[in-house]
């Protein structure tokens, strides 16, 4: 089996994901990393200004008024952690978002809410551990974060916590050139929207890389053992509606000549899928992570 996997990189460091996926793989299995987009932190500079404005400062300093802090993606997440391990939104920095006006008085009037399971996972792995250098994520465990286990869109999201929200200041963690969807939804609940873009994306799928993964897959077919059918299995896992947005004529192509599989963890994914082409097998996994890809994966063998 040939696994392609479409979900965005960060611009530096190590893909710890893609490393524990081919950790829990059958060694049958090839592993193709054919990123949609590439992700790098939103310029500093420019975050800084717009955190120094008076809206965002009074947006803690207010004592006695409710706050949610909204975090959209495990990518958002992790973009926040990258951020803080810089000493960018920790105490003591002014223009940071979690600065010294999070007093004990003022720290329990915010709430936290993730898009997603895995975007809660994500900030339990991250910021609420002990090893956190954060004092307040510390504080916070998976029960208390406002998400949902199913289907966690972000207008399900809106619709489910809207009594929380109601008359709250809400700041969105988001990416630069997210849709303007969940803010409105937001808006029409919330007291206050802010919306911070902390990371943006570079997309990496156009006609060369397209022919380039055609050609790998070719060659690899080629070369697998003489006693695999002619119609080498190939299993797409795909992230986001935006990822298969770019990868439609491609899907097209692999959907004519092999025995392809489509996986993700959200419905509204594979019912996009489906207008592609309704006979192509979809997948619905619980989430992302990757042991929980990998056993899919392997049953399928």
């Amino acid at each position: 089996m040939i696994l392609i996997i479409t979900r965005p990189v960060w611009n530096y460091g190590r893909n710890l994901w893609l490393q524990e996926l081919r950790r829990n793989l059958s060694p049958q299995v090839v592993l193709i990393s054919f990123p949609s987009d590439e992700i790098s932190l939103s310029d500093e500079r420019k975050a800084r200004v717009l955190l120094s404005k008076k809206p965002y400062q009074n947006f803690f300093s207010k004592i006695g008024r409710k706050k949610v802090i909204l975090f959209t993606s495990p990518t958002s997440v992790e973009a926040f952690y990258k951020l803080c391990k810089k000493k960018f939104f920790l105490p003591g920095n002014g223009n940071g978002l979690l600065n010294e006006r999070l007093s004990a008085n003022n720290i329990d009037k915010i709430a936290i809410g993730a898009i997603g399971e895995g975007t809660a996972t994500k900030l339990c792995e991250r910021l609420l551990l002990p090893s956190s250098n954060n004092e307040y994520f510390r504080t916070r465990d998976l029960r208390k974060i406002l998400y949902l286990k199913r289907e966690g869109s972000g207008q399900r999201w809106a619709e489910e916590f809207s009594e929380r929200i109601r008359s709250n200041f809400v700041v969105l963690i988001e990416g630069k050139g997210n849709s303007d969807t969940l803010a409105h939804s937001l808006k029409a609940n919330s007291s206050k929207v802010f919306r911070i873009g902390m990371y943006k994306r570079r997309n990496l799928i156009n006609s060369v890389t397209s022919v380039s993964l055609l050609e790998k897959i070719s060659f690899l077919k080629k070369n697998f053992p003489k006693s695999t059918d002619n119609k080498q299995c190939i299993s797409i896992v795909i992230s986001s509606t935006t990822a298969l947005s770019k990868l439609g004529s491609l899907i097209k192509r692999l959907h004519d000549g092999e025995r392809l599989n489509i996986i993700s963890h959200h419905d509204k994914i594979l019912s996009q899928v489906k207008k592609i082409h309704v006979s192509i097998p979809c997948i619905r996994v619980k989430s992302l992570n990757p042991i929980c890809i990998s056993e899919e994966i392997n049953h399928l063998l």
